[in-house]
């Protein structure tokens, strides 16, 4: 026996089968106990990580009030993206506008010369209209 009453290392076969079966599994009881720390240890960081979840949910809260907002947006690009073919028609005409308006001034250039060349003879008649008898009106 050891000074403090337990069997010493020598006389532990001579120990109950119970007792002795029992220090065989310390080893295992040993392990089980770094394994539980190791529990404790994850089951703090579950802890940790369910205290994020109400920001969390204010987060998502946010997002899906954005997403109405990115369904408005969506709505509206498609209308612009219908659209598209109209305005691509639309381009190519403003493409031509230059030849279209040099080709409108052109004509307003002879336009004008035909007007003039018709005052040009018109005036004439109208002096002769002049000395008609009643050809003016309100006359004497």
């Amino acid at each position: 026996m050891s000074p403090f009453g337990l069997p010493s290392i020598g006389d532990l076969p001579a120990l109950p089968g119970g007792l002795s079966k029992a220090l065989g599994q310390l080893s295992e009881i040993t392990r089980n106990t770094a394994l539980l720390r190791e529990i404790a240890a994850a089951l703090k960081q579950i802890t940790a990580d369910t205290a994020a979840l109400p920001g969390i949910r204010e987060d998502m809260a946010r997002v899906a009030k954005e997403t109405n907002v990115l369904e408005a947006m969506d709505e509206r690009m498609a209308a612009i993206e219908g659209a598209m073919p109209v305005l691509v028609e639309v381009q190519r005409h403003l493409d031509q506008l230059p030849e279209t308006m040099r080709q409108l001034l052109t004509a307003l250039d002879e336009l004008n010369r035909s007007v003039d060349t018709l005052q040009g003879a018109v005036e004439p008649m109208g002096r002769l209209a002049d000395r008609v008898p009643g050809g003016k009106k309100g006359g004497a």
